[in-house]
């Protein structure tokens, strides 16, 4: 098809255009005046308008025929085209009679897209009104054919007609001569010679000048395989190229794809500002989140800086605990309950270790629930100032807290348990269960002698008295006696001294207990704001999905700009 280049690069221009609408709808950019309907964009679409006139019987109809490969036009002898037809693209076949002498004809022809005909009477028609809308297609013409007979091209109608508009046909008329199969070369050399001298008469320049036969231009294009020495013999190649030149050079054509490229390039300049003024309300919003997690960062650490006060607080706790243990112990190591600890197990340690771990655990929940009563109203006030900056600044709904998107109770309850199930385990670490165990063994072990000597002067005792020997027999019982008092004095003694130790014991484990706690203490408070700082994270979410809809969005514009200039450099 003729133009192959303008219409390749009008397609792409086309294009660019319709990418650079839908990324304006997209991004929410007007561009008054680049719209589908506005009359810029019609005008890139409008159809090259070709003109084909000369006397009756000329063979316009069949120029035309042979140029698009269709029966488009009727041939016959007789003068066929009664009106003036203009043969325009339509997706049903119709004729709209427009007057009784202009008449519209819409085929389904795909080159009538791009290629309106208007199929002329005749220069010499007698229809009145024929010249006259034949003379108002002239100006808007993108290439206007004066078709003369072979047999006779000296039409004083047609050759009249021309010199009546010399400058509306400036620049895109040619002459074709039809018939050239009738006439030999030289024949033709001399007649074709002519007509350009009466050109320059007539119009002041030399157009060009083309002999063809449309009749050999349809055989060859309507024979399969193509016949392509019929074709070269036609004419139809030189003329053809011709149309194709003047498709391409065309210089309203080319001025409208500079006015189309030049708005679309307007359009792609507010469509970048748009992109760029996205991207530093992203950065703006993203900065203002960053500052507020680092509000938090802050809390955090001005929370922790007052760590050394707490963990003393949390090893005063365990030597208070700790203290009331030592009266379960007083017990176990009284005189009664240590001479039954002799003959049967001592469950002591462990009741100890469970009462301490009970109570410790008490005590260390009871106390976390103050410390996590304390990070909810700190979180708490900060959420205050900071959900209003969210709707304000970041133009996000704040997220929900407590039966929404972050459940701080739930939060508190898990610090408050998990420092609870520390403080037993922690007790469990520093073995003291073990230690107190070894003690009450070797004490146990000492009272046993005691007892069992005692226990063997009085049989001794016994069996000497039995046997008459009384002042052995009261010897060996003093010594009994005696052992038995050391034993009850030892029982005394060992017991206050194993609860010396146990509490001594405990002052010097709480240092080890404040430690062990405190790493649960410290990622017991990390958790809890952390839990606080999901907050953010949906407002963070919602900023990266902005800022990925935003980059596909500038890629899109980066090809679109690169596919302008290109065009550009086509132009």
């Amino acid at each position: 098809m003729f133009g192959e280049r303008y219409f390749a690069t009008r397609q792409k221009l086309g294009a660019v255009v319709h990418d650079a609408r839908e990324l304006a709808r997209n991004l929410g950019v007007e561009l008054n005046g680049f719209s589908e309907e506005s009359e810029l964009l019609q005008g890139l679409e409008n159809p090259f308008l070709f003109v084909v006139s000369g006397e009756v019987n000329a063979g316009k109809s069949t120029l035309i025929n042979g140029l698009f490969g269709e029966e488009l036009c009727s041939v016959n002898v007789l003068p066929e085209t009664q009106r003036v037809l203009w043969y325009r693209y339509g997706e049903d076949e119709h004729d709209d009679e427009i007057t009784e002498i202009l008449e519209e004809r819409y085929r389904p022809i795909e080159f009538l897209r791009d290629f309106n005909i208007v199929d002329t009477p005749g220069t010499n028609s007698v229809v009145r009104g024929h010249q006259a809308i034949t003379e108002s297609f002239l100006p808007v013409a993108d290439l206007v054919l004066f078709v003369f007979p072979v047999s006779n091209p000296w039409g004083a109608a047609t050759w009249d007609f021309i010199a009546r508009f010399p400058e509306e046909l400036r620049g895109k008329v040619a002459f074709v001569l039809q018939q050239k199969d009738l006439r030999d070369d030289n024949e033709l050399a001399i007649i074709m010679e002519h007509m350009r001298e009466l050109a320059r008469q007539k119009m002041g320049e030399t157009p060009d000048v083309f002999a063809v036969s449309g009749k050999q231009a349809m055989q060859a294009k309507l024979r399969r395989p193509f016949e392509d020495k019929i074709w070269k013999s036609s004419g139809y190649p030189e003329l053809e190229a011709f149309i194709s030149r003047i498709v391409t050079s065309s210089p309203s054509r080319r001025q409208v794809l500079r006015d189309v490229r030049d708005a679309t390039s307007r359009a792609l300049r507010r469509i970048e500002d748009q992109i760029d003024s996205s991207s530093r309300t992203v950065e703006r919003k993203t900065r203002v989140l960053r500052d507020l997690e680092n509000e938090i960062d802050h809390q955090r650490d001005a929370y922790g800086s007052e760590f050394e006060e707490k963990l003393q607080a949390l090893g005063g706790v365990f030597v208070a605990e700790g203290e009331k243990s030592l009266d379960l112990l007083r017990k176990r190591v009284a005189l009664w309950p240590s001479l039954l600890s002799l003959f049967r197990r001592d469950e002591s340690p462990a009741e100890i270790e469970r009462s301490l771990s009970s109570t410790l655990e008490g005590a260390i929940g009871e106390m976390t629930e103050g410390e996590a009563e304390e990070l909810r109203k700190l979180c708490g006030k900060h959420w205050e100032h900071t959900a209003p900056r969210i709707k304000e600044e970041i133009e996000l709904d704040p997220p929900k807290v407590d039966g929404g998107d972050v459940n701080q109770s739930g939060a508190r309850e898990h610090f408050v348990r998990r420092m609870a199930r520390a403080a037993r385990q922690s007790v469990v670490k520093l073995k003291l269960r073990g230690l107190l165990e070894m003690q009450l063994d070797s004490r146990r072990s000492v009272l046993q002698r005691f007892v069992v000597g005692t226990l063997v002067s009085l049989s001794i005792g016994g069996a000497l008295g039995a046997a008459g020997l009384h002042p052995y027999s009261w010897l060996a019982v003093s010594f009994a006696i005696v052992l038995g008092t050391l034993g009850v004095v030892q029982a005394q003694w060992s017991g206050a001294e194993l609860v010396k130790w146990f509490g001594e014991r405990i002052q010097r484990s709480q240092e080890a207990f404040a430690d062990m706690l405190s790493s649960e203490y410290r990622e017991g408070v990390r958790d809890y704001f952390k839990e606080y700082a999901v907050l953010f994270e949906k407002v963070r979410r919602e900023l990266l999905k902005t800022k990925a809809e935003i980059k596909p969005r500038q890629e899109e514009w980066n090809e679109l700009f690169l596919e302008l200039k290109a065009i550009e450099q086509e132009l």
